[in-house]
């Protein structure tokens, strides 16, 4: 039976497309098509016109009219001829260009806001991957071609709704060619395809096409090798001609005697010789000659490097981790994967990758290599090692990378480490991606040329820190950031994305986000995701502790660390041993010891370090104001630096009169940029040591607003010039303690001594404390730092809520509430929050005995706890 195209392109309008919803129902239909027209669904006809009816129907079903009627064309039928039988692509893509420019169609079709050069590639892999099945049954099994041709359809259509552009699309027919190039008829296929440079030869044109250089008719094709002549813009309309000369293994001295006469004959301004691998010290000898300097030696690799220069990148990264001393005292880290049965989705099991499976280092090796795996989470709690890890890895992969580009062989991946703290503000990835190329880095790399290096599998993507990316967020928005940056994960990409535990207030639907399984509000990814996989990293062991401190420490006071079960017990978050070792004098003289008192006694040390007896203009305490304003500013915004031309602003701010004066303001300019816990780079930018620093300085401004900062914190904000020791100290609430008077001749006024902190208005919490439910590390850090006896405090802040809407208060009340709880469990029972604002609250495991909620505003608020109202026992899920 001959099938005509024309007859299939009407059946396929003629189905109503709206109704065409589901996944399934389109392959129903596609099978009744195919077989209406007597075409096996298994085996397809081994004829041009069979293999173009049944691509038709096979990528036709659902597409719009007037795109369809393209297909109708004898132009059209004609140009896939072509590029198969050239195994190019590009070939349909510009006479497909040429034939919509003459036609009114092409204006039809070009109304539709589709990407019609994207779509007719599409349609082309699709064609070729049915033209490689036109084989007999008995041939199929004998080339172990057992699949089923319409599950391949299917993950093949799947796989293309998640290219977003044409680059995309070209390096995955570059791959498919490269795997098993279609074979029609034996008088249809090329010597192109008997080449067995066609990968190199692929990969090339990808890259050449992307840079828009155009390809002359000149070709030539061997058993291994190829020759094209590609036109390279200069400048206005001018351009050079280069005779191209793809080699399929090493290149030897011989090849450049053959290129040379090639660009003779031809004509052209330059030769280059290209491979994917080696090249010949005698052959490099050669083309360095004065002679041959219009020829040029390249691997694909160095190829590259003429268009994508890294090496800016390079030299930072390597400057980056040296600063950070990773390459010297990292210390490896272990991991977890929770395994997962397929069909219940229940976890099975858990898998614990250790010192004997080469740690996590081990894992991403393996994860690397393998081609179904694209992304991959990496879950741990804050100061447990993320970002180190970040680091550590890009500088493995970069000495292998540097090692491989000396040595002149393929290159592994180029480890590119994007640190979201820096790109919050972001709204996509894209500018996201501008940011990191262009403004960080000064690399001139467009986002077609970034789409084909990582569809080619060039780059590995290093995401760190997903939590610092507007982290303020609700949960659609964070499904919708964590999307955003999924777009990147196409066939052949390798991304990597790291993220605090804690920023997933459900740990199942964290997991089940960066397992891919919530794809709400995704437009942009339809069909099957990529393949995602969630580690998460485990703290330190007793080893493990050992080692990290003896890179920092004498053998004395490691040994002190380990006799220690409180500070041990500390030490298993790698962050908290350099400020355990800050800490320890303070430790040995007794004071009491926990989480947020470590912070504490290891910030005034590194404050009092800071302090140039003879210079300075500003004390303890407004350093410290300086510093959790700071941090409040960066936690709340998610602008994590400050350059240094804005801290006169900020002193403005925070001081008023004290630093009208020039002079004075010159003096205490220089005083809050020499903090140690603030890390300078070159353009001036000012960032926090560690993320955890911050949310220790706006903990403390937290529980010090609250009135319930505890005595021995309070201590810190005591140490001030100008205090008037005559007078009784006084309570001061947070803003007022660091307002001070000056005299007519500019002198600051003595104050009375800081008796304590009492709370701020409620007007005032409600755009600080307030402003967004607590983070756990905020929290954390809070419960150590609050004094139990100030609980009524902080109870009678609950109760201001009473009448209030949610805009007057925010998340005072169930912030509040969250903190008290925390500390002591019983610490609301019997209470009467009969119509207070409480929303937000974390209420877990807390005793709720006799609390009165009627009427109050528990929205958004959580727990697992047990009420008991009039002698009845309620279990309260909110």
């Amino acid at each position: 039976m001959i099938i005509i195209p024309e007859q299939v392109i009407n059946a396929i309008i003629a189905i109503a497309n709206p109704l065409i919803k589901e996944k399934i129902q389109r392959n129903e239909t596609v099978i009744k098509l195919l077989q209406q027209f007597n075409l096996d669904p298994e085996h397809p006809p081994a004829d041009f016109s069979g293999v173009y009816a049944y691509t038709l129907v096979e990528y036709g079903v659902g597409k719009p009219k007037p795109f369809l009627e393209l297909f109708r064309q004898e132009a059209i039928k004609q140009a896939f001829r072509k590029a198969l039988d050239h195994n190019n692509p590009s070939i349909l893509l510009s006479e497909v260009d040429a034939w919509l420019d003459a036609y009114a169609l092409g204006d039809d079709i070009r109304s539709l806001g589709i990407d019609i050069r994207r779509e007719i590639a599409a349609f082309y892999i699709v064609f070729a991957e049915v033209a490689k099945r036109t084989r007999n049954p008995a041939d199929t099994l004998m080339s172990q071609q057992i699949g089923s041709l319409q599950k391949r359809i299917v993950n093949i259509q799947e796989l293309l709704d998640r290219l977003p552009t044409l680059e995309g699309i070209r390096t995955e027919i570059a791959r498919l060619a490269a795997q098993n190039p279609p074979a029609l008829l034996e008088a249809e296929t090329s010597t192109e395809n008997q080449c067995r440079a066609i990968a190199l030869a692929q990969q090339m044109r990808g890259w050449f096409e992307t840079l828009g250089y155009r390809f002359e008719k000149y070709q030539i094709w061997g058993d291994s090798y190829f020759e094209w002549i590609i036109n390279v813009p200069t400048r206005r309309n001018r351009y050079d001609r280069i005779l191209i000369r793809g080699i399929e293994g090493e290149v030897g001295l011989k090849d450049v005697a053959v290129l040379r006469a090639s660009v003779e004959q031809q004509r052209t301004d330059e030769g280059w010789l290209v491979t994917a691998r080696r090249i010949a010290r005698a052959a490099r000898n050669e083309v360095e000659k004065d002679e041959n300097r219009h020829l040029g030696c390249y691997t694909f690799d160095e190829l590259i490097d003429q268009d994508a220069d890294f090496s800016d990148y390079l030299d930072w990264l390597e400057a980056e981790i040296i600063r950070r001393q990773i390459d010297t005292k990292y210390v490896p880290l272990a991991c977890t994967k929770e395994e997962i049965d397929p069909d219940t989705k229940q976890r099975i099991g858990i898998s614990h990758y250790s010192d004997r499976d080469g740690w996590i280092d081990g894992y991403i090796d393996m994860w690397l290599d393998d081609p179904a795996k694209e992304h991959i989470s990496i879950l741990g709690e804050f100061g447990t090692g993320k970002t180190w890890f970040s680091f550590h890895y890009a500088w493995v992969a970069l000495q292998r990378y540097r090692d491989a580009q000396k040595r002149g062989v393929e290159r592994p991946r180029l480890p590119l480490v994007i640190t979201l703290r820096d790109f919050a503000k972001a709204i996509n990835v894209e500018n996201v991606l501008a940011g990191f190329f262009f403004t960080q880095h000064n690399i001139r790399l467009t986002s077609e040329v970034f789409d084909q290096l990582n569809g080619m599998g060039k780059l590995l993507l290093i995401f760190d820190g997903f939590d610092e990316m507007a982290a303020k967020v609700d949960r659609q928005q964070m499904i919708n950031n964590f999307w955003e940056l999924a777009k990147v994960v196409v066939p052949g990409a390798k991304v990597v994305l790291t993220c605090r535990t804690e920023h997933f207030p459900d740990a199942k639907e964290g997991r089940a986000l960066l397992n891919a399984e919530l794809q709400a509000s995704t437009k942009q990814l339809t069909g099957e995701t990529p393949q995602f996989e969630v580690l998460e990293l485990e703290k330190f062991n007793d080893e493990q502790i050992q080692l990290v401190l003896s890179h920092q420490t004498e053998t004395a006071t490691v040994e002190q660390v380990m006799g220690n079960p409180q500070l041990l017990d500390l030490a298993r978050r790698p962050v908290m041993t350099e400020l355990i070792l800050e800490a320890l004098p303070d430790i040995e003289a007794g004071k009491p010891v926990d989480m947020s008192r470590v912070y504490l006694y290891a910030v005034r040390r590194k404050m009092e370090r800071d302090i140039k007896s003879d210079r300075t203009f500003t004390s303890l305490a407004e350093k410290l104001y300086f510093l959790c304003e700071l941090s409040w500013e960066m936690l709340s915004t998610d602008e994590m630096s400050l350059n240094y031309r804005l801290f006169p602003d900020r002193i403005r701010r925070l001081f008023g009169s004290v630093v009208q004066e020039e002079k004075d303001l010159d003096h205490w300019h220089y005083d809050m940029m020499g903090q140690t816990m603030l890390i300078r780079n070159a353009d001036g930018d000012y960032t926090p040591a560690h993320r955890s620093l911050l949310e220790f300085f706006v903990a403390y401004k937290f529980a010090a607003e609250l009135g319930a900062l505890a005595s021995d914190f309070t201590e810190l904000a005591r140490v001030r010039f100008q205090i008037n020791h005559d007078a009784a100290p006084v309570d001061y609430n947070w803003s007022a303690y660091f307002s001070r008077q000056v005299n007519t001749t500019g002198e600051i006024l003595p104050t009375a001594a800081l008796k304590g902190f009492i709370s701020e208005s409620l007007e005032k919490l409600r755009v600080t404390f307030g402003k967004a439910p607590l983070t756990k590390a905020v929290i954390d850090l809070l419960v150590g730092m609050v004094d139990i006896k100030a609980k009524e405090s902080v109870i009678k802040i609950i109760e201001e809520t009473r009448g209030k809407t949610e805009d007057e208060v925010g998340y005072v009340g169930g912030n509040a509430a969250t903190i008290l709880v925390k500390v002591n469990k019983a610490a609301l029972r019997g209470r009467d929050f009969s119509g207070a604002v409480i929303k937000g609250a974390d209420f877990t495991n807390a005793i709720l005995q006799n609390v009165d909620f009627a009427g109050a505003n528990l929205s958004n608020s959580y727990t697992f706890a047990v009420f008991l109202l009039q002698k009845r026992v309620i279990i309260l899920t909110i």
